[in-house]
């Protein structure tokens, strides 16, 4: 996204709100109207099944693995030469580097003129779109798939194996691609394009309202972005054919036991399901969120968490590991510090899921190196208790604090007027509040900080403060706010690029192919995704205090 574009337009001025619109002046589409597509044969579930096998897994229907061979005899087998390896279990394609993998889906292979989905192929050429080809067949199906010879009678790329499948096996696979992403995802209306976004119950009021205040002027922004005024600009992505949907927003209030949360979910996305969950807040845990998004094959885009599970899965995005990441990051920096390397580690922290969670990350990281860690567990909101942690501390000790601004605030009483120790703060839990640190301890503290710093951090953020000035929604969290924004954005930008072909694993894999191609409006300095990650920020800084009291780096930004 170029940051000349980020700001969320007003509906009176005359211009797109789609991002990707600066990236599409170049070239003339040639509009095609879309039909209802003519109905596949039925094909029977076993078939299906056995299609779906092939295409996932590489396994044929004997059990044996798929073998496939491209050209110079190089054999892939297995899972490698499975066909979903390059056309994505959405079976609409993807990037390996330059070359462009486009659609497969029975709906792209066997279009006719009067009926023809379109597809943008790749988000960093605009105006490669889908091209014309005679309709697939049975036989011309095989002999791509056999032989390396499209519909056209041209070779295909070398990198596309050839596979020697029986019949019975072809026909399985062509079961399989006609009703792969044959059918728009849940939460696709006629008219509208509904998301959720979801608050756990522990967070900050304030917090839970600028974002849902952010999340509903923009939807209103978009859906006014797509009246047609008199003499209004139109741009290239415009021209082409697509239903014009309105964005709706539901926000879904989790309450009580974390336990009953996937039952809340489950009810909640009963009533009304959506497309995707965009954003989303927590202080806590999100697993219950996460194994539902799992479960439902939802999109869950960018929600801001301080502890990510550490179980991966295909629909959940996050911008990084969180507390997980600070532990990693913070390992690293010590062992690295050769005759400056500390005795002892000492980690302060609440008896909650994520100070647990952080300390045993830290825990497990610093194994196999020469420092002790010891752990110091808050239980209560006595002064004395805090004191009794920070107690013993030497020059030769190293402190880390997995603390939030309440019990920061708190650090300064209980410590000594002189730290004797380096003290390293949580970047994600500190919120940017450093209030707690006393010009005497200036020199001991580190903040182990996910964020950009100084004047990049400013260019990075400058969309998304002129856009809630524009819009009279306050600055609450600078940085909780820009993964918001962000958000807002890249979804826009993602669903313009998608068009019509409204997939939910499509959403996530184009995200992958996306998120690095596009400009930072985020805290963050730098996010991207490759196929399999889902962690988008992949480091930090050791911050220290200037003399002016702002944060500088201390360090390179570290990846772990």
């Amino acid at each position: 996204m170029d940051p000349q574009s980020t700001s969320f337009p007003d509906t009176q001025r005359q211009s797109s709100w789609l991002l990707s619109s600066r990236r599409l002046l170049c070239f003339w589409l040639v509009t095609l109207a879309l039909v209802a597509r003519a109905e596949p044969p039925v094909a029977s579930s076993e078939d299906v099944e056995l299609g779906r096998r092939i295409y996932m897994e590489g396994i044929l229907p004997s059990g044996e693995p798929l073998k496939g061979k491209r050209q110079e005899a190089v054999q892939v087998e297995g899972a490698e030469a499975a066909c979903e390896t390059c056309h994505r279990r959405s079976g609409m394609g993807s990037l390996e580097g330059n070359i462009v993998i486009t659609p497969i889906t029975g709906r792209f292979l066997f279009a006719t003129d009067e009926n023809r989905p379109l597809a943008l192929v790749d988000p960093r050429a605009p105006k490669n779109l889908t091209r014309a080809h005679t309709p697939y067949t049975e036989e011309s199906l095989a002999k791509v798939i056999r032989e390396g010879i499209d519909v056209s009678d041209r070779t295909l790329s070398p990198l596309m194996p050839q596979y020697a499948l029986s019949d019975v096996e072809i026909k399985a696979v062509l079961a399989y691609l006609r009703q792969l992403s044959s059918e728009v995802s849940p939460g696709v209306g006629d008219e509208t394009l509904h998301f959720a976004t979801i608050v756990a119950p522990d967070v900050d009021p304030k917090q839970r309202e600028a974002m849902v205040d952010m999340m509903r002027t923009a939807f209103a922004q978009r859906n006014a972005s797509q009246k047609v005024y008199s003499g209004r600009m139109r741009m290239p992505i415009d021209l082409i054919p697509r239903t014009l949907r309105n964005w709706k927003l539901t926000v879904w209030e989790l309450q009580g036991a974390q336990e009953t949360w996937g039952t809340q979910l489950a009810e909640n996305y009963q009533r009304e399901p959506v497309f995707a969950v965009i954003s989303g807040l927590s202080n806590t845990t999100w697993a219950p969120v996460h194994s539902f998004c799992q479960q439902e094959k939802l999109p869950c885009l960018f929600p801001s968490v301080t502890l990510p599970p550490a179980e991966t899965a295909f629909y959940p995005l996050y911008y990084s590991r969180g507390v997980a990441l600070e532990a990693d990051v913070l390992a690293k920096h010590l062992r690295d510090q050769g005759k400056n390397t500390p005795r002892r580690l000492l980690q302060v922290y609440r008896d909650n899921k994520v100070g647990r969670g952080a300390s045993l990350a830290l825990t497990e990281a610093m194994k196999g190196s020469e420092i002790q860690v010891e752990n110091r567990v808050l239980y209560g909101d006595e002064p004395i208790e805090l004191k009794a942690a920070l107690k013993g501390l030497s020059s030769k000790d190293a402190v880390m604090l997995w603390l939030r601004p309440a019990d920061l605030s708190a650090v300064n009483k209980a410590a000594p007027k002189q730290l004797p120790a380096v003290t390293y703060v949580s970047g994600f839990l500190a919120a940017d509040n450093y209030d707690f640190v006393p010009k005497t301890w200036k020199s001991h503290v580190r903040v182990v900080y996910p964020y950009e710093l100084g004047a990049k951090r400013q260019k990075n953020v400058a969309a998304m403060k002129e856009w809630l000035k524009t819009w009279q929604l306050p600055l609450v969290d600078e940085a909780f706010q820009t993964e918001v924004f962000f958000n807002l954005l890249f979804l826009t930008d993602l669903t313009s690029q998608i068009l019509d072909n409204l997939y939910r694993d499509y959403l996530v894999e184009r995200a992958e192919d996306m998120l690095s191609l596009d400009s930072n409006v985020s805290a963050y300095p730098h996010l991207s995704l490759a196929r399999g990650q889902r962690f988008a920020s992949k480091g930090a800084y050791i911050a220290r205090f200037a003399p002016d009291g702002n944060l500088v780096a201390d360090s390179e930004w570290i990846v772990p």
